[in-house]
């Protein structure tokens, strides 16, 4: 893996799933200002008025992930989630949240301040851990 910080803006990402792991992902997305799009057959209220996301009341169907740059596959099905892989161009990049094996990337933990950013990987292999550890990292620094 190569970790990298990636310029969101303008870029096409599409999330399917409407539950938790799509909402802190499509939160996530928008503090990047990337042009969000969820589908999902329901979504948490959460998802309900959040400004710059295109939200798509339906199932998964390939059509929907065409124009994407990045995709995240965020449902409840392993299934789906492959379809999905399986669906994407060589050049998309998609992010499977149910088999890292199946990603072509995935996510950081991250510690934000105003003129830095720490990031923190298990390579995918712990995220509770790594969870524990960002916070241990928190307390360290003195940043509550």
């Amino acid at each position: 893996m190569y970790p990298v910080m990636l310029d969101l803006t303008g870029k096409k990402i599409v999330i399917v799933g409407g539950g938790k792991i799509a909402l802190r992902k499509t939160l996530g997305l928008l503090k990047g200002k990337g042009q969000v799009t969820v589908i999902a057959p329901d979504f948490l209220p959460e998802f309900i008025g959040l400004d710059g996301v295109k939200r798509i009341t339906a199932t998964y169907k390939a059509e929907y992930i065409q124009e994407a740059q990045l995709i995240f596959a965020c449902t409840d099905s392993k299934i789906v989630n492959q379809k999905i892989v399986n669906d994407a161009t060589e050049y998309q990049w998609v992010n499977d949240c149910s088999q890292k094996e199946n990603s072509d990337f995935y996510n950081m933990s991250t510690i934000e301040q105003e003129d830095y950013l720490i990031a923190l990987s298990s390579y995918g292999k712990n995220p509770a851990e790594t969870k524990e550890k960002k916070l241990a990292l928190i307390k360290l620094l003195n940043m509550n």
